[in-house]
């Protein structure tokens, strides 16, 4: 919203009464036939200004905000505009309409400030412009999509997809919902797709039935991004005093508990599938973790570390490895 045409539903706040279009057009330094485009302008944004034509009761040559029209106007403080800047500043890759509407909310002078960020986030994905609208609108209308994804392997596929959520899983953003050939083969249809890996997301006119989806079980179900492999398993892992804090101060899973040592040490449990991502985060803490069960938990951490130790011995093992 320009300057110009926020100080002309200002104006129009202040004089509830009604002003004349001659004295608007001098105060704000235009002709009066631009007063009238300013009028067409607010209307559009939802201030609703009448004149004698509209309502009788605004004298001829006056114009005046139809209150009962018109949802009462958003103001911010210094210190919200700032909070709305630095969050919109945080997902701006997302979308671009964000900063738009902010723009929109703030008062010309608030917008004019440029203070030192205080946010910097390195790790943010790169999404196609509008990828994220059209997203969505998909979820929230359950239309059907032809989705282009690359997958891991770096393979490009496309094939009809029902969008069910957006997970958010820190530094990406994953797209849950059901792939129509996963289906189509007897599969179970539900998957992820990591949102900046999408290529192309095109709707279609279909609509799909409201899923029997839970986000929340969904999410107990597994550890990470990495589907699990078979039932929910009590994990029981040690952790080391050296790495204890950094334990207890990030819940990773729903079902997290954090049992303290008299060592200073701490067990951390949850109940998950086993899955690669599990065994990942196990062996990033080297000898300060130590799995309790289950043993087939166990197994795998030790076969992964092997593997790294052979693969990493010699440059023959690495060559050997690949």
């Amino acid at each position: 919203m320009g300057e110009r045409l926020n100080r002309f539903i200002r104006l129009l706040l202040e004089h509830p009464q009604g002003l004349k279009a001659t004295e608007l057009a001098q105060r704000l330094g235009v002709s009066r036939t631009h007063i009238y485009r300013l009028r067409d302008r607010a209307q559009e944004l939802g201030y609703w200004v009448a004149t004698h034509e509209d309502l009788p009761g605004v004298p001829r040559g006056y114009l005046r905000l139809d209150l009962d029209a018109t949802p009462p106007p958003i103001t911010l403080t210094w210190a919200e505009a700032q909070a709305l800047r630095e969050a919109v500043e945080r997902f701006r890759p997302l979308s671009p309409l964000a900063e738009e509407a902010l723009k929109r909310l703030m008062e010309p002078s608030l917008r004019a400030s440029s203070p030192e960020p205080v946010l910097y986030s390195p790790l943010l994905d790169e999404f196609p412009p509008g990828l994220y609208e059209k997203v969505a609108e998909a979820i929230r209308k359950r239309r059907t999509a032809i989705v282009t994804y690359q997958n891991a392997k770096g393979e490009v596929k496309t094939y009809p997809f029902d969008p069910y959520i957006l997970i958010a899983r820190d530094p990406h953003l994953y797209l849950v919902g059901a792939n129509h050939r996963l289906r189509e083969a007897g599969l179970d249809p539900v998957h992820e797709l990591r949102l900046d890996q999408i290529q192309a997301f095109k709707l279609t006119p279909h609509r799909f039935p409201r899923p029997n989806f839970d986000v929340r079980a969904y999410v107990r179900g597994r550890f990470k991004a990495f589907a699990g492999e078979g039932p929910p398993l009590r994990v029981r892992v040690r952790f080391s005093p050296e790495k204890a804090g950094f334990i207890r101060r990030t819940r990773r899973h729903p079902t997290q508990r954090t049992e303290d040592l008299p060592d200073g040490g701490v067990i951390w449990e949850v109940e998950v599938p086993l899955s690669e991502d599990l065994v990942h985060f196990i062996l990033g803490y080297g000898p300060h973790a130590q799995v309790l069960e289950p043993e087939a938990l166990r197994a795998r951490v030790v076969a992964w570390a092997q593997g790294a130790l052979e693969a990493n011995l010699s440059p023959e093992g690495a060559t050997k490895g690949a």
